[in-house]
């Protein structure tokens, strides 16, 4: 009898454990933006408020030109939090623009509104630049392949934090863009 009892248990155990659902992979903030399209202006919305480092600190995007603006509030609470925040303006130009770059391929460039600078640069000179670094880097139409693009960055966004975070790349980096100031 007691050989019959294990042998049931051991078939439920068995059971269960076999029809249990396996634990969800969390998903990476980036994956639902993957080839976004710059007209599309919920997802860059998105993208800029839950992608970008102080995405938090964003008043509005503008996508005239087909060129992604983000503008950052400029009251005490946003500038306080960038000045007293471990990411520094220069660490969050790095890594939002090779983020933008990736998860929205159709812009034909990238800028950023920061305390009354203005940093902009083309698409095509952060491509050439992120060649440089990525061996492996989406061409073309390739960056709306979300399989290809989600195995890049999943591959590479380490990466492009440390790079984001490493001082003398950031000078490297920042020199590349048409830097204006607002009165």
């Amino acid at each position: 009898m007691k050989k019959i009892i294990t042998f049931f248990i051991l078939c439920i155990v068995l059971l269960t454990g076999c029809t249990a659902n396996a634990p969800a992979i969390e998903q990476a903030v980036w994956e639902p933006y993957v080839g976004t399209y710059i007209g599309d202006h919920l997802n860059v919305s998105k993208i800029a408020g839950t992608v970008f480092m102080l995405g938090d600190t964003i008043d509005q995007f503008d996508l005239r030109g087909e060129v992604l603006r983000v503008i950052y509030r400029t009251d005490n609470e946003a500038l306080s939090k960038w000045f007293t925040s471990s990411t520094s303006r220069e660490e969050a130009i790095v890594y939002n623009a090779m983020m933008a770059t990736i998860l929205v391929p159709n812009a034909k460039g990238y800028a950023f509104s920061i305390d009354g600078e203005m940093f902009e640069l083309s698409r095509e000179v952060l491509i050439n630049e992120m060649e440089s670094i990525f061996p492996t880097l989406p061409q073309g139409n390739d960056f709306f392949d979300g399989e290809r693009v989600k195995a890049f960055l999943q591959k590479y966004e380490g990466t492009i934090q440390q790079y984001a975070v490493d001082t003398s790349y950031q000078n490297t980096f920042i020199k590349q863009f048409l830097i204006t100031k607002s009165s």
